[in-house]
C-alpha cells in the first residue's frame, strides 16, 4: 500500500488530507482516506457512527493514521477495496452525503507523507559514500559497529516538486539520495527483531548539504544540513518491497547523473538503526530515519554539482520519484558569513574566511 498526504483546494483555502495510491504510482488516482473509510462504514456495515469512526481509525494526518497501527493498517485496506469495488462497478464513487472520495493526481498537490515528523535523524552506513572524495578519508573503526547519524531540522520538510533552495552561503550544494525509514510503532530498548517489527514503511529521502563551512560548524551539521530535507512521494508498506533490492537513478536536466541499488555495500540494516536508537530512548510513530547517502549518488562522489535552475529527478523503483528545481535562498540577513562578536578574536589566531 502506498499512502501519501495531499492537498485539496477548498472554497476555505487549501486543507490537508492522507489518501492511498489506487492504481500504484503517483500519476494515478487518489483516494482520500479518511472519507473513503467513512463511505464503506456508512454503505456497508451497520456502524451507527461511521464518520467518528473514520476520524479514529483513518484521522487525515499521517502520524495520526500510524499511531493508530494495526487497526488503521485494517481500516485503510478495507477502504481501499470498497474504492475498487466501486471504481469497477462505473464512474468515480462519493461518499452519502456527495463527499468526494477519489481524486485524479491533477487535481490535488502531493506533500511530504509526513509534513512534519516528530524526529529526523539521518545514518551514513554506506561504503562507498564519500570513498571518491576530495575530502576522502578511511572509515573510523566505530563507524563498523556504531552507526553514525545526525538529527535534522523537522521545520523544513518539502515534498515531491517543491523547490530545493540554493543557500547563499555555499557554493557546493549536494543532494544526497537516500531511503527514509517510517517508524510506525512506539518502542524503547529494543533488541533488532523487535525493531523491524517497529517499521512502518520506506519513502525517499533527499538530504541537501552544503560542501563547506566545515570549520564554521565545529559542534554539528547545522546551517549546512538544516535548511532544507525532501520527503515522498508516499510511504510504501514494508511488505510491498524489499528494502535491500531497489535500482535507483538520479538525472539532472534529464542527464543520468547516477545509477544503482539499495543493495550496495552497507555496515547496518534499517532494524539494527532503529535498535541503535531506542537504546535508551524512545522511537515513536511518526519519526523518520535515514538510511545514509546511497553509494556513489552524491556530488562529492560523481564530482558533478547542482546548479540553480536545474532540475533533479531522483527515482526509487518501488517507491515513486521526487523532482526538485534548484531555486535561490533567501539572502535577507547574512549572518553566516560571519557575525562581529563580543569578543575580539586574538591577534595570534590568523582570520580564515567563513566558509572553510
Amino acid at each position: 500500500m502506498k499512502i501519501v498526504t495531499f492537498e485539496v483546494a477548498t472554497p476555505l483555502g487549501p486543507v490537508k488530507r492522507i489518501g492511498v495510491l489506487i492504481d500504484g504510482h503517483q500519476d494515478g488516482r487518489i483516494a482520500d482516506l479518511t472519507s473513503s473509510y467513512a463511505a464503506y462504514l456508512e454503505q456497508e456495515t451497520d456502524e451507527p457512527t461511521p464518520v467518528e469512526l473514520a476520524q479514529l481509525r483513518t484521522p487525515p494526518d499521517m502520524i495520526g493514521w500510524l499511531r493508530g497501527a494495526h487497526k488503521s493498517r485494517e481500516a485503510a485496506e478495507k477502504a481501499v477495496h470498497f474504492i475498487r469495488r466501486r471504481l469497477e462497478l462505473g464512474p468515480s464513487p462519493v461518499g452519502t452525503d456527495g463527499t468526494k472520495l477519489v481524486y485524479l493526481a491533477g487535481e490535488v498537490r502531493l506533500l511530504s507523507p509526513i509534513p512534519r515528523p516528530r524526529t529526523l535523524r539521518d545514518f551514513s552506513t554506506y561504503a562507498e559514500h564519500m570513498s571518491r572524495s576530495d575530502r576522502q578519508k578511511e572509515k573510523k573503526p566505530h563507524w563498523y559497529t556504531h552507526p553514525p547519524y545526525y538529527k535534522g531540522n523537522v521545520d523544513n520538510i518539502v515534498g515531491p516538486g517543491d523547490p530545493i533552495p540554493y543557500p547563499y552561503y555555499t557554493k557546493k550544494l549536494d543532494l544526497e539520495l537516500e531511503v527514509g525509514v517510517i517508524v510506525g510503532k512506539k518502542g524503547s530498548d529494543l533488541s533488532v527483531e523487535e525493531a523491524r517489527d517497529c517499521i512502518a514503511g520506506y519513502t525517499i529521502l533527499i538530504d541537501p548539504s552544503c560542501r563547506d563551512g566545515y570549520e564554521r560548524e565545529p559542534f554539528g551539521q547545522t546551517k549546512r544540513k538544516d535548511f532544507c530535507t525532501a520527503l515522498g512521494p508516499c510511504i510504501v508498506t514494508r511488505d510491498e518491497i524489499d528494502e535491500n533490492n531497489l535500482k535507483v537513478k538520479i538525472t539532472v536536466d534529464g542527464e543520468v547523473w547516477f545509477e544503482g541499488n539499495t543493495g550496495a555495500r552497507r555496515s547496518f540494516m534499517p532494524e539494527h538503526l532503529l535498535a541503535y536508537l531506542s537504546d535508551n530512548e524512545t522511537i515513536f510513530p511518526g519519526d523518520v530515519v535515514g538510511t545514509g547517502t546511497l553509494s556513489l549518488s552524491c556530488s562529492m562522489d560523481h564530482h558533478r554539482w547542482i546548479k540553480t535552475g536545474q532540475t533533479a529527478v531522483f527515482e526509487v523503483e518501488g517507491i515513486g520519484r521526487m523532482t526538485h528545481t534548484v531555486v535561490p535562498g533567501r539572502h535577507i540577513v547574512d549572518h553566516v558569513s560571519g557575525m562581529k562578536g563580543l569578543i575580539e578574536r586574538p591577534a595570534s589566531l590568523q582570520a580564515k574566511g567563513s566558509a572553510d
